[in-house]
């Protein structure tokens, strides 16, 4: 549906030149929710506004359902966009005009007459939840309210396509998941591809199918959004599951825990790491009775990401070095991610084949 070929798009001025996309190439599947996420100043919303044009590329293609946008005319943009619907962080709603005029906005010039586009808007409102609410003001509704006119507005022109600029960045956690359900049902019951970008992946986690992870202009990590949680690449990838996961929290805790401080020279604490049906809990009583060793989980979680289960634990294993060492082999062999986090010896690491020491 979406495809981006080598874009780069640069600000210049008297003093200055801002390279905000680097050569990005990007193929969205039709009929996906696709992750855009990276931290302020990372380029996604730039790399969103280039995929309808709000911003041109300074090189580059920009392929939207088999057209090349960046060969339109002014003429023919503005007729591809109307198939390209997209919501904002702050609604961008019209104060002065009513929810119904609101939504109904897209469609005027198009021909339709007022009886259909009464029935345009109020099949749309009914979509997104908001039918009772058709002649009330954007100031008498809450933020949630408000964004659900913004993506029935946005789906006024039957698009193919959905932008989502931050859409949630402004409402509570509580909204944050009515909103991402609503987009969710949108797109199973329109087929709608949807483009979310974001600087939390909370948000990509609860509806994406695949994501991109962007850092200065680039893109350095893309993929199933199930594959990036179990086995992220990119440091900043690793920094934003670790948000999303709590891990800062935990290491907070082992770090203040007096039991963690004091451990003896053969224990070893560790994260160990499992998708889909590995069950975490039955290796760690498999390998606590096979290698004759204790396994202690201290903290642990299982994420339901896309259907798919994805559990971490903390355990601290106390036992013989060399059956530890044989114990984190057979997790490892078995598809079980293992990091050590803390050990007052040295252990062995089958998968780099080198020992180290864990301060």
């Amino acid at each position: 549906m979406i495809l981006l070929q080598d874009v780069k798009k640069s600000y210049f001025s008297k003093n200055n030149t801002v390279h905000a996309l680097k050569k990005v190439n990007l193929h969205i599947r039709r009929g996906e929710i696709f992750g855009i996420i990276g931290y302020s100043g990372a380029g996604k919303s730039t790399l969103i506004r280039c995929i309808n044009l709000l911003e041109r590329p300074t090189s580059g293609k920009v392929f939207v359902n088999g057209i090349e946008l960046t060969s339109l005319s002014e003429k023919e943009l503005r007729k591809s966009r109307e198939k390209i619907g997209m919501i904002f962080q702050h609604f961008n709603l019209m104060n002065s005009r009513n929810v119904f005029k609101n939504v109904a906005y897209p469609l005027r010039g198009k021909g339709l007459s007022k009886d259909e586009i009464r029935d345009r808007v109020f099949s749309l409102l009914e979509l997104v939840g908001l039918k009772d609410k058709a002649y009330s003001y954007p100031s008498q509704l809450s933020g949630g309210q408000k964004q659900r006119v913004a993506i029935a507005r946005a789906l006024a022109n039957d698009p193919e396509v959905l932008l989502c600029d931050e859409a949630t960045s402004a409402l509570d956690p509580q909204t944050t998941q009515s909103i991402l359900r609503l987009l969710k049902d949108i797109n199973e019951k329109l087929n709608l591809t949807i483009v979310l970008i974001s600087h939390q992946m909370e948000v990509v986690k609860e509806i994406c199918n695949r994501i991109a992870v962007m850092e200065n202009g680039e893109i350095v990590e893309e993929g199933n959004i199930v594959d990036i949680f179990s086995n992220p690449k990119a440091n900043i990838t690793r920094e934003f599951i670790a948000s999303a996961m709590h891990y800062d929290k935990i290491y907070e805790i082992l770090d203040r825990d007096p039991f963690i401080r004091d451990l003896s020279k053969d224990d070893v604490v560790a994260k160990i790491s499992f998708v889909g049906q590995n069950t975490g809990q039955a290796f760690i009583s498999k390998i606590s009775i096979e290698y004759r060793i204790h396994a202690s989980i201290l903290f642990g979680n299982v994420e339901s990401i896309q259907g798919v289960p994805v559990g971490n634990l903390i355990v601290h294993f106390t036992g013989e070095n060399e059956k530890i060492q044989r114990a984190i082999k057979y997790l490892e062999d078995s598809g079980i991610k293992v990091e050590v986090i803390k050990s007052d010896g040295v252990i062995e690491f089958s998968d780099a084949k080198r020992n180290r020491a864990i301060s």
